[in-house]
């Protein structure tokens, strides 16, 4: 027996092919500042710094630094920069594209009418982001003005469905819904 759950999440017309997804980079070092070259890929490394993952593997081909390939996925990748047998930092890229992070909302059965009412939303469409934002804050105000404590739920699933949709307005990209059937 299945049950249904109405699905939050961007609407992707055409998905990014992997060679032109963004990527992120964390660093960690723990001996970065006695080195020029680590402390100039450490400076690169900021959520400010979105590159390709080509562009990224000819940054540390042109720092000097030896660096392999620790663990790789789709959406991820580890690098180790070595000095002979130690490792002297690690550099994780996490993709940062739309499609490549999960951002999806899934309520279940039993609030689907709840969402929808303290939205005004139809049960299957797509709205853009800015739209979709007000009446967020319009139900938002609504329902923390009533004292019901079941309301918490709710709350909570339409401040999640807020970080999706805030996500869908970075990369200009509507948010689409649809109650699906999960068997």
């Amino acid at each position: 027996m299945g049950y249904k759950v109405l699905k939050f999440e961007p609407k992707i017309i055409e998905k990014v092919s992997k060679d032109n997804l963004l990527w992120i980079a964390q660093f960690e070092s723990y001996d970065a500042e006695n080195s020029i070259e680590l402390k100039n890929i450490k400076s690169l490394c900021t959520q400010d710094n979105r590159f390709t993952i080509a562009r990224w593997n000819e940054i540390l081909i042109e720092s000097g630094l030896h660096a392999t390939i620790n663990f790789e996925h789709d959406y991820m990748v580890e690098y180790l920069i070595e000095n002979s047998n130690f490792v002297l930092a690690v550099i994780q890229l996490f993709a940062c594209d739309v499609e490549s992070s999960y951002y999806k909302l899934e309520v279940p059965q039993n609030d689907i009418l709840l969402i929808l009412s303290a939205l005004g939303l139809p049960k299957t469409s797509s709205m853009f982001p800015a739209k979709l934002m007000q009446k967020i804050d319009e139900a938002l105000e609504k329902l923390e003005i009533t004292d019901d404590k079941n309301n918490i739920g709710i709350i909570k699933q339409i401040e999640l469905l807020k970080s999706i949709t805030e996500h869908c307005q970075t990369y200009e990209v509507d948010v689409k819904w649809d109650i699906v059937d999960m068997s």
